[in-house]
């Protein structure tokens, strides 16, 4: 409790103004405590609590703190009373938000001998950048098992811990890329310690302290098993000429689930199995240089396509002529996708559960990518009636 009081008095003393990253709210808020400063600093408390809530831990029981006090009548004849102040004991308030001042309005002693103080209390509450937090839900991606320890691909044995996190990284990449999930990072515990660090230092301003106590926990969490990635090498002699023919193959296994934090619910569970050709290896030599860039290219594709499909399918926001534009882009999409339109009707519930299974969809028109842009897509209608596409259509693949 000392180290709060002092805390607060420090922030209350220094009176720094409200910088771009901060912004002030005022809260007035009532104390009561043993003395004078006891009664200001819980009045400091109770107003961080309504503007910012608080989290409370306390190791051992109330107790309370017992005298009495003396007081003179009118008359001059004197009076002993005794009273008792509810002291909180080993006490711990984490709360949101810092005190950058605090004014005292009023500070009068009650009738018992404790204090009441009446206090303004302006409290800074750190402005998150982007849009709003609650806007979007949260996903972390986890890192994934295998029971291996390495992969073969094209006759070198890769470790499992290189094509973990290459393909964890670009599953979060497409996650970010299609702007219906907030992303959270579970990599870089030992960098955000770092800058923590740096925001409660003594060479931090006090609005920079106000940073701390944001970080999001994940409504989803993406975990997984590598099965098996490998690609390999062909090679044949032609006996009749000599001639040496090189050829490629490959394959993929994952298991994953998407399970709702709080509650450890699987929310979607899938496995994706995949097969490469000699064309499909020699073009992911082309386009990355390698296959393990490729097979694990594809394996994010395959992943967060249907996560999205299931958690936020694509739709509709514009139409014109035979022009239709959708809600997503990024690395999601490219040029020549060919995308089906569904018309969605009444909303259909399971008989035993009585849960929602979603709405009567209806293909009505095929479309095909022609323009991706970072937060929408352009497409044209290749087949159906284009008069019948209004917005908030589904589209899938």
């Amino acid at each position: 409790m000392r180290n709060l009081i002092r805390a607060l008095i420090t922030s209350a003393m220094l009176g720094l103004a409200t910088l771009a990253s901060a912004a002030e709210q005022v809260v007035d808020a009532t104390g009561y405590g043993a003395n004078r400063n006891l009664a200001i600093a819980d009045a400091l408390v109770q107003g961080l609590r309504q503007a910012t809530g608080v989290s409370i831990e306390s190791r051992e029981v109330m107790q309370s703190l017992a005298g009495r006090v003396s007081t003179s009548d009118a008359n001059g004849d004197q009076s002993t009373t005794s009273f008792e102040v509810a002291r909180r004991g080993d006490l711990s308030l984490q709360t949101k938000g810092l005190v950058s001042r605090y004014d005292i309005m009023d500070l009068q002693q009650e009738p018992d001998g404790s204090f009441r103080a009446d206090v303004s209390v302006h409290i800074l509450k750190y402005e998150k950048p982007g849009l709003p937090a609650d806007s979007r839900r949260t996903l972390a991606v986890m890192p994934f098992h295998s029971d291996k320890r390495s992969f073969s691909l094209l006759g070198d044995n890769t470790p499992v811990a290189r094509v973990e996190a290459e393909l964890r990284n670009r599953i979060q990449d497409q996650f970010t890329q299609s702007r219906r999930m907030n992303v959270l990072d579970r990599e870089f515990g030992a960098e955000f310690q770092e800058e923590k660090a740096l925001w409660l230092s003594d060479d931090a301003a006090l609005a920079e302290k106000a940073k701390t106590g944001n970080v999001l926990g994940a409504d989803y969490i993406v975990v997984g098993n590598i099965r098996n990635v490998q690609s390999t090498r062909h090679s044949k002699t032609l006996q009749l000429t000599g001639e040496t023919i090189v050829s490629y193959s490959g394959s993929a296994q994952l298991d994953y689930k998407i399970i709702l934090a709080a509650t450890r619910q699987v929310k979607w569970s899938d496995s994706i199995n995949l097969k490469f050709s000699d064309g499909d290896i020699r073009a992911m030599l082309n386009k990355y240089g390698s296959s393990q860039a490729g097979i694990t290219a594809q394996l994010a594709d395959e992943l967060t396509q249907k996560a999205l499909e299931n958690i936020y399918p694509m739709r509709i926001v514009a139409v014109q002529g035979k022009t239709v534009v959708l809600n997503q882009g990024g690395k999601t999409l490219k040029k020549g996708d060919r995308l089906d339109v569904y018309f969605l009707g009444e909303e259909m519930f399971d008989p035993y559960t009585r849960e929602s299974l979603g709405r009567l969809e209806e293909k009505i028109a095929v479309v095909e990518v022609v323009r991706v842009n970072p937060k929408t897509t352009y497409t044209k209608v290749i087949d159906g009636d284009a008069e019948l596409i209004e917005p908030e259509f589904i589209v899938r693949r």
